[in-house]
């Protein structure tokens, strides 16, 4: 979407809470007083991210007679790819919005890893471009940008505690031609799997994102342990899954690393179920994204 200012009479006021930011275009008068807060300060790749949005309607505010969508770009600056587009209707639709309203939510999407940090020319960073606005979806060229900023996004590394994938893993496997992002990198699991994770001694989130195969067993049982305890135990109905916890630090012990096992009560051989299928592997669960942070 090429982005234009129309011809309106606004005011604007910004505050924006980003590690590294920096503004690259001056508002303009628009009659909306928007504040954007992003969690966590640190922003990385691999990254699920927190944005709350805060518009308040001013006195000099002209009202809108249509519904406009809300848009939030990040733009890679060197190579002038999208890397996410979180496009979404505001709360309250902007056709009904009037003097003194105060429209605040939040939303949340994940930065997927996307930063190489074996490539010679990479300097610790990445530099993106920042942008909110409202569109006219019906009209394109009818858009309103209230919001621009270059962030500096850092990798994974720098704050992301390790995982190693110890025992009972297949390799890594990749379809990049998948509409779902989450679904085009995964390893398989054998009838138990463990990973050793760095332990940050403070609360985390952890989350885990999988696949099933409905269609070899309709009951497949899924067991997730931390340090040898049942954290959750389930079948799922559906030929995927995501779940998140809470980790506390009493869950993950005292020790430098604690134990993530992944085990399943039934697992399957594909050249046993198709002759043509010359894989021998033992599969269990398929793991697209193994988060914790």
């Amino acid at each position: 979407m090429k982005i234009r200012h129309i011809g309106l009479l606004f005011l604007i006021a910004l505050f924006f809470i980003a590690c590294g930011g920096k503004d690259i275009e001056k508002p303009e008068d628009v009659g909306i007083k928007l504040n954007v807060t992003i969690t966590p300060d640190t922003i990385t790749d691999f990254l699920y991210v927190d944005m709350k949005y805060d518009f308040q309607v001013l006195d000099s505010f002209e009202k809108l007679d249509k519904d406009m969508m809300v848009f939030v770009h990040f733009w890679r600056m060197k190579s002038k790819e999208m890397l996410i587009q979180d496009d979404h209707m505001p709360e309250k639709g902007t056709s009904a919005w009037q003097k003194g309203d105060h429209i605040a939510y939040s939303r949340t999407f994940f930065i997927p890893k996307f930063l190489d940090e074996l490539d010679i020319d990479f300097e610790g960073y990445e530099e993106i471009k920042l942008q909110v606005g409202l569109y006219d979806p019906k009209d394109q060229a009818n858009t309103i940008v209230l919001f621009s900023k270059v962030l500096n996004i850092q990798p994974a590394s720098i704050n992301a505690p390790d995982i190693i994938y110890s025992e009972g893993w297949n390799e890594e496997e990749m379809n990049l031609a998948l509409p779902d992002p989450f679904e085009r990198v995964w390893r398989w699991t054998v009838k138990k799997a463990e990973c050793i994770i760095e332990n940050p001694q403070k609360e985390s989130d952890l989350i885990i994102k999988g696949g099933l195969h409905k269609e070899i067993f309709e009951d497949q049982k899924i067991v997730f342990k931390i340090n040898d305890v049942v954290l959750d135990e389930f079948t799922s109905d559906r030929i995927s899954f995501e779940k998140r916890y809470r980790l506390s630090p009493e869950q993950m012990g005292d020790q430098p690393e604690f134990k993530l096992t992944i085990e399943t009560d039934k697992t399957f051989i594909p050249s046993s179920i198709d002759p043509k299928n010359k894989d021998n592997r033992e599969l269990g669960v398929q793991i697209f994204l193994l988060y914790f942070r």
